[in-house]
């Protein structure tokens, strides 16, 4: 199976629960983003090792060493790999763009800086709210490419170090804003802060940012309350795994950065780690190929706990890992997962122009592997030494049949049969007798078959019954409820007859004289006492219901008390009668214990006489032996027909 063929993209996995990933629930407000580095980052890194070499191992090997040349050259080492951590272009220019401000650049950027590719899918997702994020970094160029690559996004920015790659920008409406701070010279009077809210994150792009420094401090507690849990803007450090970013950020916290154990382990840890540089442990690499929309509940409620493991802690080298990773020569991939290369070069191959053109602008440069070889290309045209007119491979076997691309009859046309005619004779009759197994195996679940497409049929029927009988049902539901709808109108129509008529007399009686005109207010309270009356016999009756319920109840609670006693008495009797029988047995146990300590006794004095007895026969033979061991015994020759004696020695054997 050809999965280069038959999928697009390599399969993105699933991401993993947090207890796999080993989540430690931090909520304090100070995290770290591991990233990845480019291939360009990890040869520029081994290079700035490979320049060091002698110097490294001078610093650890001995102790005689002009510490100020030495140390600077570590510090140096240490500058120039945190530089490339950040981004290549920040210590080779080689390839960086004329002008930063071109459509192309932050993806060139994202491209080749591991960092900064995490930083823009970061952005990607933050810039969808309406927030106002700060990032801290170095000033001068760091800045220049952190505005570069931003310009790619749909964000708002802000620099507040006099500077800008881009003099005049456009007026936008996007929601989200991003403020950029120097890490080193920062003059918030002279550059005030330009925010009417607070900040919803603060993100370190490098490790030259301070968070305890008061500008640091007080553009964290920007707008926010003096108390509380969030009084603090979050934090999020961005560091290239294994890089010297790890390192520094690690052993930042166990040593002092002006002692020496701090300069020894980091620069042990740079140098040793090198091969490991931006390498993402498994677990976390679905969620940096999906664009760490993980990170998105997060980014939408800051005080649950970070989503990804604490900062992965490091060795402390010694001078021999250090000795022996230095003769160590490092090899490096484009990327760590071999499908995700094998479906890259797969899409290069194929490219726009298909995988046998070579017209692609994209095919200079590239190794085609699958191209065929000198031998494949002679093989595939049956051009052999050994076959000089280029015949195919029928004639070659001595199958010569009347028409080489003839159908299934083919090998019925030639008079000559060879061992691969009776093969192919062979597979072409293991075909038919499969084709009439198959056959045969159908014509046996034809009844089968049969017997469900009838039940299906059946089920059709009734289906089709019930369908029937509901619409009748249905029709007779409607002529009722018409039939209904008519007598309800006549029994209206009457109704108000009857409210017309009641009006007319009333008029009358209004007219005859006042006798007759309280006849109508006697009339209405009585109707309005005959209501009254009905209601209350209502209201007895739904009481005398409810009181007979209650004595249902009171009943039933009454048993069920007598109930419970009865089963009380019970468990009680039981109860006693387990005690009497575990106080029997208690004392059953007793008396058969004291059977056994005088059982036990009685055979210990009987081993101590067997010991004693076998002790004495031992003494017995050992005083046989050495009698039977002293004992001299006379051996018997015969020579000439006369008898002769020998005494026998202590050492000599006796053969019989």
């Amino acid at each position: 199976m050809d999965l280069l063929r038959i999928l697009d993209t390599k399969p993105i996995p699933t991401i993993v629960d947090g207890t796999t990933l080993g989540i430690s629930g931090n909520t304090s407000g100070d995290y770290w983003l591991p990233t990845t580095m480019s291939l360009y980052q990890k040869e520029l890194t081994d290079q700035i090792v490979s320049l060091h070499y002698s110097d490294i191992l001078r610093y650890f090997e001995t102790s005689h060493y002009k510490e100020d040349v030495i140390l600077e050259s570590m510090r140096t080492m240490c500058l120039n790999g945190s530089l490339v951590a950040t981004h290549p272009y920040l210590l080779i220019d080689h390839y960086m763009p004329k002008s930063l401000i071109t459509r192309d650049v932050p993806a060139h950027l994202a491209e080749n800086g591991g960092k900064f590719n995490v930083l823009r899918d970061l952005i990607n997702l933050v810039q969808e709210y309406e927030t106002e994020t700060a990032i801290v970094c170095r000033p001068g160029r760091t800045m220049d490419l952190l505005e570069a690559l931003l310009l790619g996004n749909k964000v708002h920015i802000k620099r507040y170090d006099g500077h800008s790659i881009k003099s005049k920008q456009k007026p936008n409406d996007f929601s989200c804003t991003v403020h950029l701070f120097p890490s080193e010279g920062l003059n918030l009077v002279q550059h005030p802060i330009k925010s009417k809210a607070r900040f919803d994150m603060l993100i370190c792009l490098d490790t030259t940012v301070d968070t305890t420094h008061k500008d640091i401090q007080y553009i964290l507690q920007y707008k926010r309350e003096k108390k509380g849990f969030e009084k603090y803007a979050p934090i999020v450090r961005l560091v290239a795994i294994n890089s010297i970013d790890h390192c520094t950020l690690f052993f930042g916290k166990k040593f002092d950065k002006n002692s020496r154990e701090y300069l020894e382990n980091v620069t042990a840890a740079m140098v040793i780690l090198r091969d490991r540089l931006g390498t993402l442990p498994p677990d976390l690499r679905p969620i940096y190929s999906q664009k760490l929309h993980y990170l998105v509940d997060w980014l939408e409620t800051p005080t649950v706990p970070w989503p990804l493991p604490d900062i992965y802690p490091l060795k402390q080298y010694t001078s021999m890992d250090v000795e022996r990773s230095l003769l160590t020569e490092v090899h490096f991939k484009k990327s760590d997962d071999q499908l995700e290369d094998a479906f890259a070069n797969y899409s290069k191959k194929r490219g726009r122009y298909g995988p046998n053109k070579l017209s692609s602008p994209n095919a200079v440069g590239i190794e085609d592997t699958d191209a065929p070889c000198f031998y494949s290309t002679k093989r595939l045209k049956n051009d052999y030494y050994t076959n000089p007119l280029k015949q195919d491979m029928t004639q070659l076997t001595g199958i010569t049949t009347a028409d080489n691309s003839s159908g299934v009859n083919y090998h019925l046309s030639s008079g000559i049969i060879t061992h691969k005619l009776i093969q192919s004779m062979g597979e072409i009759y293991m075909d038919i007798s499969l084709q009439k197994q198959e056959l045969n195996d159908y014509s046996c679940l034809n009844d089968l078959q049969n017997d469900h497409l009838q039940s299906l049929l059946n089920k059709d029927e009734k289906i089709v019954e019930e369908h029937d009988e509901a619409l009748r049902t249905n029709s007779e539901n409607l002529n009722k409820s018409h039939e209904l709808e008519i007598g309800s109108s006549s029994k209206l129509s009457q109704i108000e007859t009857l409210e017309k008529e009641i009006e007319f007399l009333k008029k009358n009686l209004a007219t005859q004289g006042e006798r007759f005109a309280k006849l109508e207010e006697l009339f209405i309270k009585t109707i309005n006492l005959q209501d009254e009356i009905e209601k209350e016999e209502r209201i007895n009756k739904s009481k005398d219901t409810e009181r007979e319920y209650m004595e249902q109840e009171i009943k039933r609670a009454g048993a069920a008390i007598r109930e419970n006693d009865e089963e009380t008495s019970k468990l009680g009797d039981k109860r006693r009668e387990l005690e009497n029988e575990l106080k029997s047995k208690l004392g059953d146990t007793e008396t058969i214990r004291e059977e056994l300590r005088e059982k036990v006794a009685l055979l210990k004095r009987e081993i101590k006489l067997e010991n004693d007895l076998n002790r004495e026969l031992v003494g017995q033979l050992s005083k046989t032996m050495d009698n039977l061991e002293n004992l001299s015994i006379s051996r018997v020759r015969t020579q000439n027909g006369n008898m002769k004696k020998k005494p026998k020695t202590k050492n000599q054997v006796v053969y019989k």
